[in-house]
């Protein structure tokens, strides 16, 4: 008997089952299981775990363990799996007259989806017609296209016209349809991705569909991808769009203010339309560096919209005025459940922001880690939370909290029995803070590790903080110079970088930990590159050489990284002359700002030579580095200041001015050289 079912005909009876760590993939055509098995055509939850648990099934996980291959027969139906290396996990295969179906569904997180269409991770380099010739070819066959999944793939122009004009086939009034896209094109040139983007779209805008979701997260774009698809973000086939994903794709301040006004446009033809108004409800955009002009711009659009239930923007270096104009585009979205503001720069916004989430009732999650709230802020989003009846999930973690604030946070979840997850690790509460705070939290099970802690204001060097002052407005002497640098910051050159500093990417597997709710956001963790060592170069005199400094560099992402590393390790060699260091750091910066191929490597730099310098806080140690010898570094920074970038030299000199003394323990008259000289 001959196999006729397309794709989506066996996707209308498929179950994903998680159970003791497995994960199990099932397809399955109606019909095939009979009696208590199967209902409807679905593999019921009891069928998987009886497989699952059975001896047979057992000693084919044995068989896997060695030959990294098995079959099993169960209900009259052959079931292959091939164990992943080094792992237990199985795919589970189902044979249905000895043809295999797998389905792939790595981030839905629904059990079933109708007529959904996957070829995701397939590795598939799409460079031509030919090279998606199966796509197309089932895309023609599905009946009813709801769901097309294309992520972990990569297509071309050509490819992506070839794939566009079958969707073109595909308008299905009816259906509701998901586009997910995300990682579309690995290896691509920024130029090749907008004309596909087009491609791909273009036929979806004049058939009737109704998209509502999009994910195009992790495909490197920028503003000029945002370009590409305005049109198609305001057309009608987006008045449906629910979900909006765009985690990582280098949109900048630009890119956002483009997006901003799409939406916004999409919400103005929708009205014009007389039918449904756009009434988009998951907005993430993470890690894309809309900084405060791209924030603004998408609160001008939040706040037209007014129906948004999800906004995650983390990673994005917004600092106060950005964060104060989202805080007041909360307030007409009253219906917010998620927000995460995770390694931005909160400071003198709390209190605005903690006014805006008093107003939130229906809020579950909270992520305002690694956004400096401090403890006045801290104080305030507690108080703003002590009504709330549906919060599941305050992070407040690496956010300069002391005790006082944490105490105040205890207080307004006492009795707040939603509430499953509080996260305060990496503040300021030293050892006896620490028992103070789980003394006084009567459901000690909802706290998470506070193996990070920074210590007490005692033992963070005598940092200023007022105990008794509850006037947020009437910030302490570190805020005050933290407040004054974010200014002074905005004024002198806008946008540059973030003052809360990300930490550097390497070219390693970054960990990816799905099972955290807010993690599912496409947040990640990152770990800093090795510092060059004298051995790996014999001695310092070679670097004095402009090719073996062009060797080192290398030219690519991690070059500013490894010109601050490689100061570094001048400057704490007791050996150095004044003259070699100036003599290979001129090399450096030559090298490094004339050679390099990224746009972003001048704020790289100067991000990485403040956390060197010890005037932020090193992301790895969370904490400021402590720096020897500051005297001798400021002479030799002096001495090649003319070779720093200006903002590098604008950037510094605000930091220099505003360090407290116990950060910066270096003579006046030696700090007023260097100000000289890079003024």
């Amino acid at each position: 008997m001959t196999d006729t079912s397309t794709p989506c005909d066996r996707d209308r009876a498929h179950l994903l089952s998680k159970h003791g760590g497995s994960n199990i993939n099932c397809g399955i055509d109606s019909g095939v299981l009979n009696g208590n098995d199967a209902k409807n055509g679905f593999l019921s939850p009891d069928t998987v775990e009886k497989i699952h648990t059975s001896p047979h099934w057992q000693r084919l996980m044995e068989i896997n363990k060695e030959t990294k291959e098995g079959r099993l027969t169960v209900a009259g139906v052959e079931i292959s799996s091939k164990a992943k290396s080094g792992s237990e996990r199985c795919d589970a295969l189902l044979f249905i007259n000895k043809r295999s179906y797998t389905m792939t569904d790595q981030l839905s997180k629904s059990a079933a989806v109708s007529n959904e269409l996957s070829f995701a991770n397939r590795g598939l380099k799409g460079n031509t017609t030919a090279d998606v010739q199966e796509i197309c070819d089932e895309i023609r066959k599905c009946q009813k296209l709801v769901a097309l999944r294309l992520e972990g793939n990569t297509i071309s122009e050509e490819a992506a016209k070839a794939i566009g004009i079958e969707l073109e086939k595909h308008p299905e009034i009816e259906v509701n349809k998901r586009l997910i896209w995300n990682d579309l094109f690995t290896s691509r040139l920024k130029t090749e991705v907008p004309p596909a983007l087009v491609a791909l779209t273009s036929g979806l805008r004049i058939n009737g569909s109704h998209i509502v979701e999009i994910n195009l997260s992790d495909n490197a774009f920028g503003p000029i991808g945002v370009k590409a698809l305005e049109g198609f973000l305001s057309s009608s086939c987006c008045f449906s769009l629910k979900d909006l994903r765009l985690n990582n794709n280098g949109l900048g301040s630009m890119g956002g203010k483009m997006l901003a006004e799409a939406l916004i446009n999409c919400h103005r033809n929708s009205i014009k339309s007389g039918g449904q108004t756009f009434s988009l409800n998951t907005f993430i955009c993470g890690r894309n560096r809309l900084e405060n002009e791209g924030a603004t711009a998408l609160a001008k659009a939040f706040t037209i919209l007014g129906t948004l239930e999800v906004i995650c923007v983390p990673q994005n270096g917004i600092q106060p005025p950005g964060i104060g104009a989202l805080a007041e585009s909360f307030i007409n979205n009253s219906n917010l459940r998620v927000i995460d503001l995770n390694d931005n720069t909160i400071t003198m916004a709390a209190p605005k922001l903690a006014s805006s989430i008093e107003k939130l009732p229906k809020l579950q999650i909270l992520n305002l880690s690694s956004a400096l709230i401090r403890t006045k802020g801290a104080v305030a989003v507690a108080r703003s939370i002590v009504s709330h009846r549906h919060l599941e999930s305050l992070l407040l973690s690496y956010n300069d909290i002391h005790v006082d604030g944490a105490l105040e946070i205890i207080k307004s979840v006492k009795n707040m029995s939603t509430l499953k997850v509080l996260d305060l690790n990496g503040n300021c509460f030293g050892e006896e803070g620490i028992e103070e705070i789980k003394n006084n939290l009567s459901n000690k099970n909802i706290l998470q590790s506070l193996s990070d802690d920074d210590g007490s204001e005692e033992e963070d060097n005598g940092e200023d903080y007022d105990e008794n002052d509850d006037d947020y407005e009437d910030v302490d002497e570190d805020d005050d110079e933290e407040v004054d640098q974010e200014q002074q910051l905005e004024t002198i050159r806008p946008n540059i970088f973030p003052l809360h500093f990300a930490p550097v990417q390497s070219n390693q597997k970054q960990t990816d930990d799905v099972s955290k709710l807010i993690e599912s956001f496409g947040l990640s963790a990152c770990v800093p590159i090795k510092s060059i060592q004298k051995s790996e170069v014999n001695t310092w005199s070679t670097m004095k050489n402009v090719d073996k400094v062009k060797e080192y560099l290398q030219n690519n992402e991690q070059s500013a990284n490894r010109a601050v590393d490689l100061f570094v390790d001048l400057w704490n060699d007791d050996n150095l002359t004044s003259d070699d260091f100036t003599l290979i750091a001129k090399n450096v910066l030559k090298v490094l700002f004339t050679s390099s191929i990224s746009s972003s490597i001048e704020r790289n730099f100067t991000d990485q030579l403040l956390v060197s310098l010890g005037l932020v806080k090193d992301e790895q140690i969370r904490r400021r580095r402590h720096v020897k010898n500051l005297s001798k570094i400021y002479k030799y920074l002096a001495n090649i200041s003319q070779e720093l970038p200006k903002s590098t030299k604008d950037i510094l000199s605000v930091f220099i001015i505003h360090a407290n003394d116990h950060q910066q323990s270096c003579p006046n008259d030696i700090k007023q050289q260097l100000l000289s000289a890079i003024k």
